[in-house]
């Protein structure tokens, strides 16, 4: 785009590039989503890189508005043809003939191939990503995702499912707005987000993942109504990407955004649980370097299976449960104190744990919140947690009796 001149807002305060998907953080400052990304994980840094000052957390809010100035700008300022200087000409999508072949007039090859033509015109390029949005294409995309069953798993490829996977690489790549998505997701009863479960238990390893990026995208905008009674492909799906150890952060969080966003509604706690959410989180827990806004997502998901008793007994019954709840106390930051001690306060009510505790060092911990490091919150579940046990823990030898003189 020579001699256009490109608006400063546009560009990320990093990289010094347009954005190419603009986030949020606390402070109010705009950055590119991989920019901040890596400013925050790989640089381990905890301020604003425009002001300088402290986030408060390390949340990133996707910025839709800008995106889609940023996309009106592209596509009005497109940069004149390559041919004009003797260069050879980027090929240019016909959208009335990709709709045709992603209708079928080709079958499934002809899809296919009209699938690919979309991604490889996309390539980061805003004003094929508007102009696609324009013609209709983000529909029809996932009208394939929820047109096309995947077969159960089988050694053989078949078709089908490469035109659902391919299908989801794509939609994910078109980045369609917040308002796109709602609209898409909402139709037809939820059938995008039944499709898009679908694809999480079995898709290929890259469709599942950009499944549970837009899933993750699709469950902040949607209406609560269609939150409920989700598919159990869904919480399978979850629990088995996150067991990969190679995962990126990115989609770590967002698996767990996806089980904290849905678990308050209908029967998702149940299937959750009997999908091995519970274990599993105790195993991330255990294994898990502090990362604060991934133990805190992983602390809201247990505090919610434990407000049922068939969540409380996953957890009880898992040799490391209590024990990994107990090493969150006073680690990573005051929320996921908070956290960790509201799921103790949980379990401590209804289950008997109160040597369990006392041998993994709870109780002491529980001490320590109330006389020093807990929130007003934290303190007050903390009290009444020792106050359920105090007079068996009192006969105990280890029992930190500095605390109660």
């Amino acid at each position: 785009m020579d001699g256009v001149e490109i608006p400063r807002y546009f560009l990320c305060p990093i990289s010094l590039q347009i954005m190419e998907d603009p986030v949020t953080v606390s402070t109010g400052v705009s950055y590119d989503r991989a920019s901040i990304d890596l400013w925050l994980t790989a640089y381990g840094r905890d301020t604003c890189p425009a002001t300088n000052q402290p986030l408060a957390d390390r949340t990133l809010t996707p910025n839709s508005t800008l995106l889609r100035l940023i996309r009106s700008w592209a596509a009005d300022n497109k940069p004149p043809s390559a041919a004009a200087d003797g260069g050879s000409e980027k090929p240019t999508l016909d959208a009335s003939e990709i709709a045709r072949e992603l209708g079928g007039r080709g079958g499934v090859e002809g899809q296919l191939k009209a699938l690919r033509k979309i991604k490889s015109s996309l390539q980061d390029d805003f004003h094929a990503m508007a102009c696609m949005e324009k013609a209709g294409v983000i529909t029809l995309v996932a009208s394939l995702i929820t047109k096309t069953k995947i077969p159960l798993p089988s050694p053989l490829l078949h078709n089908p499912s490469l035109v659902v996977n391919e299908a989801t690489d794509v939609l994910h790549h078109l980045k369609p707005p917040a308002r796109v998505l709602k609209q898409l997701a909402e139709s037809r009863n939820g059938e995008l987000i039944s499709s898009l479960s679908l694809v999480l238990n079995r898709g290929s390893y890259r469709a599942r993942i950009h499944a549970s990026l837009l899933l993750k995208s699709i469950l902040r905008v949607v209406d609560d109504v269609h939150k409920f009674e989700l598919p159990r492909d869904l919480f399978d799906g979850v629990v088995e990407i996150l067991k990969d150890q190679n995962l990126g952060r990115p989609t770590n969080l967002a698996l767990l955004k996806i089980l904290a966003e849905v678990l308050p509604y209908g029967k998702n706690r149940t299937r959750a649980i009997e999908a091995g959410a519970v274990a599993l989180i105790v195993e991330l827990l255990m294994e898990d370097d502090d990362d604060r806004r991934k133990c805190e997502a992983m602390l809201y998901i247990l505090e919610s299976a434990c407000t049922t008793a068939e969540g409380r007994a996953a957890l009880v019954g898992h040799p490391a449960g209590v024990a990994a709840v107990v090493g969150k106390v006073l680690r990573a930051s005051s929320a996921v104190t908070e956290r960790a001690v509201r799921v103790l306060g949980l379990v401590c009510r209804y289950c008997r744990i109160a040597e369990e505790m006392m041998e993994v060092g709870g109780v002491a911990k529980m001490c320590m919140v109330v006389q020093v490091e807990g929130s007003r919150k934290s303190k007050e579940v903390a009290k009444e947690i020792l106050g359920l046990h105090l007079e068996t823990w009192r006969k105990m030898p280890c029992f930190p009796s500095y605390c109660f003189p």
